[in-house]
C-alpha cells in the first residue's frame, strides 16, 4: 500500500507517539492495540503499511512475537507474554470476586479496569474496578463495599477488592478529558451489567478524540451471573426508607474530611487532592498514588518509562 507522503507522516507521528505511550509501561504492543489507539482516524492497512516503513528506517523495532517498541527491548516482550498469561488467570477468578460486589446494595454495573483491562497482570497485581451505582447512592454503596473489604485483609484477598472509582447513574460523564482517561474509559472490561459500561462509554464520546479508531466492541468473556436479587432488593428498599439522600451526603462529607486529614498529614499539597481523590455527590475517585498526573507529565517532559503498570 503506497501512501501519500503527508499521510504517510501523519500515520508516522501517531504509531510513535502510541508506542511512546506504552513504553512509559515498558508495554510493547500488537499492530492491532496500535490501531485502536492512534490518534488520528485510519485502516488497519495503513497501520501496517507505516509500521513496514518505520521498521525497514529502524525507527521502530519488532521483536520476535511481533511486539513493537520504539527501540529493541526484547526483555520487554517477555514480561508481556507472562503478564498476558496472568491476567488470563486473575480475570477467570474475577467472575467470583465480581459476584460478591454486584449483591451488595445500589451496585448497578461494574468493569475490570487499569492494567487488568488492558490484559496485563504484574507480580503485584491488584484486581482493579470501576463501578456504577445507583444515582444518589453512590456513598452508601462505596461505603458498605469498603466496610467489607476491610474483612478481605483477613484471608488477604484484599487485592482481589480494589474499588478505586464509583460513579451514579445520574452523572456518567467523566470530568477528566485527557488520553489517560481515554485508554482507561476504552479498555473497560464490563463483567456485571454490560449495558450500563457501554452507556458510560458512549457517554463519553469525547474519547473519540483521542481514539478515532475505537469501535466500543466490548469483551464479554468475564461476565459474572446477577443470580439471586432478593435479599439485595430487601436491603434497598430497607435504606430506601431511612432518609437516604441524607445518608448518602453524610457518608460523602465524612469520607471527604478523612481523606483530606491523610492527605495534610503526608505533606502533599492540596492542590492535587481533587485529581487524585476526586469527590462529588456522583462521583468519587481514589487515586493516592495519581497515577494519571504521573502519565501526563511523563508524557508532557518525555521521560522515557516510568514502571508503573499499564
Amino acid at each position: 500500500m503506497r501512501l501519500e507522503s503527508s499521510r504517510h507522516e501523519e500515520l508516522a507521528a501517531g504509531i510513535l507517539e502510541a508506542l511512546e505511550y506504552f513504553g512509559l509501561f515498558r508495554y510493547p504492543l500488537l499492530p492491532r492495540e496500535i490501531h485502536r489507539f492512534h490518534r488520528i482516524r485510519c485502516t488497519y492497512e495503513e497501520v501496517l503499511a507505516t509500521l513496514a516503513s518505520l521498521a525497514e528506517r529502524d525507527m521502530v523495532n519488532c521483536s520476535i512475537d511481533g511486539f513493537y517498541s520504539r527501540e529493541a527491548q526484547e526483555s520487554w516482550s517477555s514480561r508481556r507474554k507472562t503478564g498476558n498469561e496472568k491476567a488470563l488467570g486473575l480475570l477467570t477468578r474475577s467472575v467470583h470476586f465480581t459476584r460478591i460486589i454486584s449483591s451488595f446494595p445500589f451496585v448497578d454495573a461494574i468493569a475490570i479496569s487499569g492494567s487488568l483491562s488492558k490484559d496485563y497482570a504484574g507480580d503485584d497485581a491488584d484486581i482493579d474496578y470501576f463501578i456504577v451505582t445507583t444515582g444518589n447512592r453512590l456513598w452508601i454503596a462505596r461505603s458498605l463495599l469498603h466496610l467489607f473489604k476491610k474483612l478481605t485483609f483477613i484471608p488477604g484477598y484484599q487485592h482481589y477488592f480494589c474499588m478505586n472509582y464509583f460513579v451514579d447513574t445520574d452523572e456518567m460523564l467523566l470530568t477528566d478529558r485527557n488520553i489517560y482517561t481515554a485508554i482507561e474509559l476504552a479498555t473497560l472490561i464490563p463483567v456485571y451489567h454490560p449495558e450500563r459500561i457501554r452507556q458510560v462509554k458512549e457517554m463519553n464520546s469525547w474519547l473519540i478524540a483521542y481514539l478515532p479508531n475505537e469501535t466500543n466492541l466490548q469483551e464479554l468473556t468475564y461476565l459474572s451471573p446477577a443470580g439471586k436479587q432478593s435479599l439485595k432488593k430487601l436491603v434497598e428498599r430497607m435504606i430506601n426508607l431511612a432518609w437516604p439522600e441524607r445518608l448518602n451526603n453524610f457518608l460523602m462529607n465524612l469520607t471527604d474530611r478523612k481523606w483530606r486529614r491523610k492527605w495534610d498529614r503526608r505533606r502533599f499539597p492540596m492542590e492535587t487532592y481533587d485529581q487524585a481523590f476526586y469527590t462529588s455527590l456522583h462521583v468519587s475517585k481514589n487515586h493516592p498514588a495519581n497515577f494519571q498526573q504521573q502519565v501526563l507529565t511523563a508524557l508532557e517532559n518525555k521521560s522515557g518509562p516510568t514502571g508503573i503498570q499499564p
